[in-house]
């Protein structure tokens, strides 16, 4: 069933154009906005952007004014997305006064209701193994081992990892195509990579998701074949949050990615290779040093940082541990033991001796 957003979005193909290269989520809400807006105001998307700046703001102004008491955010995303549909045109900015005090100013307020959670390693595998299915484990390995956004999971096709499934340590090649962050940053593309457990489940996931699967066929999906969204894998990760014991309201699927910061930033590698496994820009003269940069370098950068799942120990190996130590402990007691009597040995003769020296002196 063709949704109303998408209906709109193919009778206009200025529209389609413009938001064709943008994230799933913001087609979505870019093309709801204006069609809202042109049916609330009774004008055609084309047409309106072709008035006058300051009739083309009034009648924006009128359709977002009654939101700001009522939903600022919604306020906020509509007039966003105006300004954008308007600029798209001929560069031309509406002439909005939404500076503090302004005609147009109106406050935007973002409760945060509990304080963010960040979890630790062992935390991030109790989390990932409450996962129902094979593909939502992957997903959350996939986040947490490579630190990605969560945009990337829904632009990643099989052929992204095709070439790497059966390498023990995959290389992810993240683009502006996956990230589209990336395009604001000047950031062309950088390498994250997956391994241990990761690696491991992504491989079977492909060999049981991908056997017939052409190099476009998205990598991860949903029962009917579409292309799994940022809101499912957000439901994803408040599910196994949950089921692990956590309160979902303080973990996101943006706290993985700081999880693997956190990692990145306790580990003893250079900070340049540091801020290019999270994708950030580096800094001074070396800003495009990783452009060209060994891979091989990066990743052993990467396998310093440790995102692996700490094996359990059996109790097999526990109790031959405390048997080791048990006998390092004998051995060191025996040995203090062999230097005690040694020094009494020497102590006793050294007495013996003087002993013996004044004897000599008395008989004198």
């Amino acid at each position: 069933m063709v949704k109303p957003y998408e209906q709109f979005i193919k009778e206009h193909p200025t529209v389609e154009a413009w938001i064709r290269n943008r994230p799933r989520e913001t087609r979505r809400k870019f093309a709801s906005y204006l069609q809202d807006f042109c049916k609330t105001v009774n004008v055609d998307p084309e047409e309106w952007r072709h008035l006058d700046k300051f009739e083309a703001r009034d009648l924006a102004w009128k359709y977002v004014e009654p939101k700001t008491a009522s939903n600022p955010t919604v306020a906020k995303g509509a007039l966003t997305t105006l300004k954008n549909w308007y600029r798209n045109l001929n560069g031309e900015q509406l002439p909005f006064d939404s500076n503090r005090g302004g005609k147009h100013y109106f406050h935007v307020t973002h409760k945060k209701y509990v304080t963010e959670h960040i979890p630790n390693k062992t935390e991030i595998y109790q989390i990932v193994d409450m996962a129902s299915s094979l593909r939502d484990k992957a997903i959350l390995l996939f986040l947490f081992q490579s630190g990605v956004r969560v945009n990337v999971l829904e632009h990643l096709t099989y052929g992204d990892v095709q070439d790497e499934l059966n390498k023990e340590v995959m290389a992810i090649r993240v683009t502006e195509n996956l990230d589209h962050k990336l395009r604001g940053r000047n950031i062309p593309f950088y390498y994250t990579f997956l391994n241990g457990e990761g690696a491991e489940t992504l491989r079977r996931y492909c060999e049981v998701k991908h056997k017939d699967s052409t190099p476009e066929t998205p990598l991860f999906y949903t029962k009917g074949k579409r292309v799994i969204t940022q809101a499912w894998i957000w439901k994803i990760v408040k599910m196994c949050v949950k089921r692990a014991g956590f309160n979902p309201k303080t973990m996101s699927t943006h706290t993985i990615r700081k999880s693997f910061r956190k990692i990145v930033r306790q580990t003893n590698i250079d900070d340049d290779d540091k801020e290019q496994l999270m994708g950030h820009v580096i800094k001074g003269s070396r800003l495009s040093y990783f452009d060209k940069k060994d891979v091989d370098l990066i990743r052993e950068a990467y396998l310093k940082c440790n995102f692996t799942k700490e094996q359990p120990q059996s109790e097999v190996t526990k109790l031959r541990k405390q048997l080791e130590t048990s006998e390092t402990k004998r051995l060191i007691q025996e040995t203090r033991l062999e230097e005690l009597e040694t020094r009494f040995k020497m102590l006793t003769k050294n007495f013996e001796s003087l002993n013996e020296k004044l004897k000599e002196m008395a008989e004198k």
